[in-house]
């Protein structure tokens, strides 16, 4: 819709409202008192109703009366931090106050709108608005940050929409007004460059943000489902990990929420019905929403409904299934349930507080994601890292891997401790040597029976989206040239394709597509973790500086006896398999060196001797991962945990 571009109008729009609400209007409006509240409860039944307000009135910045809550708020945002009162009465008596309900698009006066924005409470999403990608997520806005300022700046239209993720609260000033203030305060203007180097070096820095949700709206998907005991349990998480919580039930919903948020750090919206008033109130109020399912219960294929229009495409809800026990979870329909309708899911034993803590951390961007990378036998030693990890008080939260690293990694996603993953992996390739099943190469080198029925007696025919944690693997699709990640369908299967060396084993053919090894393409999916934006990264590369060389270049005209002595001896050329290992996991170097930098914790552990065949040096490289692991954690002393656990 454009943008009223009188004041007249402003008042107009404004007085519809207030009379629908019984809203007296002034040159000043109160935030913080019952005209928030009956403005919010307008537009909340209006659906789409919008009310503008503008706070000069006629009258001088020096007359102005700054609502207390406002000018609170003000002193605290990035752009007039420290600005002093003078600047805050100037600014705010430039601009025009208006309300945002969920789900609608920022109005702007045309492509060529130069105004800046400022966002008081609520949050807005960035979405491209190109051809070809019309809905891709770009970035989150949230309140106390500034949107317009770069097409103001540069005089270019807009390159993207704007989106109100939640109802929310927005300044508007004008650009001619804003240069007024810019050149009288000088402060300002420091502000917003600060803001412009700080998105640049975001941007230079990981892919993806942390995105830390303020408020979420904990909502059943049928009766039974447990949103308010799951809601009072996450509230006792939360502040465990000293953040500030209000729980917010229909019977205490007096206070306008930017007054809560104001003073808490996350505030929980519960409701115990699916549909209802109170629920729409709570889905238009939330950053995030979490959407609760008893074990056994049908999930939805389409969990949108009664949701404000709008919010079905650019933010899908979480699934949270509460389960009776920690036994492993069967649902099989939820394949592409979870991979089209949720960005996540979350299974929940009431009886576990390791559980909720874990919801608790991944809600607040305060997960621990675990990457392994591949590298044959040489990924033995993620076993030895992992366990002095886990006795350093490392939490695992989200997982993903590639190759070797996809293996053991979904043995953590499984839940298994340190005895079992290593008894499993050493009985798994020391004892029964999956790669020894030599076939005729016309495809491959081996035939892989042995390797697929590995996979499958201990993993045996559960999904991806049934493990304990979030896991995710990648393997190399050679159809299309690209990284096909795993996050539904069975376990053993995506774990044969990420490890599906070229030539070594034959490729899993999966709708047509020819997957091969992850290592062929990505061999560190760092940045598959970072998009979920949940927290800091653990990264264990053991792809290392093997030196793969030849120390002869007449390879071609030896004979085969002296090859397969040199073979013998490692003396020469590599062999066919360790070339073909080789080639499998090599990876791109660039994206290499990028995704160790993404990482908030690396270990890098020198393998000495320790090649990618070297299956019979599994204790020894389990051991010199762990005392890697143990040596790094003594240097760095873990400082991420820090905001982890909430002790700083």
């Amino acid at each position: 819709m454009p943008w009223p571009s009188r004041l007249s109008r402003l008042q107009q729009s404004a007085s519809l409202v207030a009379k629908a609400s019984g809203t007296r209007l002034g040159k000043a409006v109160d935030l913080s008192g019952s005209a928030l509240r009956k403005s919010a409860a307008a537009a909340a039944q209006g659906g789409k109703a919008m009310a503008f307000w503008s706070f000069g009135g006629g009258g001088t910045a020096g007359d102005l009366h700054v609502p207390r809550e406002l000018e609170t708020q003000l002193q605290r945002f990035p752009l007039t931090q420290d600005i002093g009162a003078r600047a805050i009465r100037a600014l705010v008596s430039e601009a025009s106050w208006f309300s945002l309900p969920g789900g609608t698009i920022l109005p702007r006066d045309g492509d060529n709108d130069s105004a800046v924005f400022l966002v008081i409470s609520g949050a807005l999403g960035v979405y491209a608005n190109d051809d070809s990608e019309a809905d891709r997520f770009v970035a989150h806005i949230p309140a106390g940050e500034m949107v317009g300022e770069m097409s103001m700046l540069s005089g270019e239209s807009h390159s993207a929409t704007l989106v109100a993720l939640r109802d929310s609260q927005m300044l508007r000033l004008p650009k001619e007004a804003f240069e007024r203030l810019m050149a009288r305060h000088p402060r300002l203007s420091l502000n917003m460059m600060r803001i412009l180097v700080r998105r640049l070096r975001n941007t230079t820095g990981r892919s993806a943000k942390t995105i830390k949700a303020r408020s979420l709206a904990i909502i059943p998907l049928h009766n039974g489902a447990q949103s308010l005991d799951l809601a009072q349990r996450l509230s006792t998480a939360l502040r465990n990990l000293s953040l500030s919580v209000e729980m917010i039930r229909p019977a205490e919903s007096g206070q306008a929420p930017t007054v809560v948020e104001a003073s808490h750090d996350i505030v929980l919206y519960a409701s115990e019905h699916a549909d209802g008033a109170w629920t729409q109130y709570c889905l238009r109020q939330a950053d995030r929403v979490l959407l609760v399912a008893a074990e056994g219960m049908p999930i939805p294929s389409h969990p949108f409904i009664g949701m404000p229009e709008g919010r079905i495409k650019r933010q899908m809800p979480e699934l949270v299934v509460m389960r009776a026990s920690q036994g492993a979870p069967k649902y099989p329909e939820l394949t592409h349930k979870i991979a089209s309708a949720y960005s996540l899911h979350h299974y929940i034993c009431p009886q576990s507080p390791g559980d909720v803590q874990r919801l608790a951390r991944v809600l607040t961007g305060r997960s621990v994601g675990l990457v392994l990378a591949g590298g044959g036998a040489r990924g033995f030693a993620h076993i030895g890292i992992i366990r002095a990890l886990r006795e350093a008080g490392v939490p695992f939260d989200l997982v993903a891997g590639a190759s070797m690293g996809a293996i053991v990694g979904a043995c953590v996603a499984m839940g298994w401790n340190d005895e079992e993953i290593y008894a499993r992996m050493h009985e798994a390739f020391v004892k029964n040597k999956p790669l020894s099943d030599f076939t005729l190469p016309l495809v491959s080198v081996f035939r892989g029976q042995k390797v697929t029925r590995m996979l499958q007696e201990n993993f045996g025919d559960l999904r991806i989206e049934e493990l304990r944690l979030p896991f995710l693997c990648t393997s190399s699709d050679l159809s299309s040239g690209t990284t096909h990640v795993h996050r539904t369908g069975p376990v053993w299967r995506a774990l044969r394709a990420s490890v599906a060396i070229p030539g070594l084993l034959p490729p899993v053919v999966e709708e047509g597509r020819l997957l091969v090894d992850g290592g062929l393409m990505n061999n560190f999916p760092v940045d598959e973790i970072a998009r979920l934006s949940r927290g800091p990264i653990v990264g264990i590369d053991v792809a290392g500086e093997e030196n793969f060389s030849a120390l002869e270049d007449d390879i071609e005209g030896r004979t085969w006896w002296r090859l397969w002595r040199d073979q013998m001896t490692r003396k020469g050329a590599p062999s066919i398999v360790s070339i073909l290992m080789r080639s499998g996991t090599v990876g791109n170097e660039a994206i290499r060196r990028q995704a160790r930098s993404m990482t908030d914790f690396l270990l890098d552990p020198p393998l000495p001797g320790i090649y990618l065949r070297s299956w019979k040096a599994f204790d020894q490289a389990v051991e010199l991962g762990y005392a890697h692991a143990a040596e790094m954690i003594e240097q760095d002393g873990l400082n991420f945990l820090w905001a982890v656990k909430g002790t700083g």
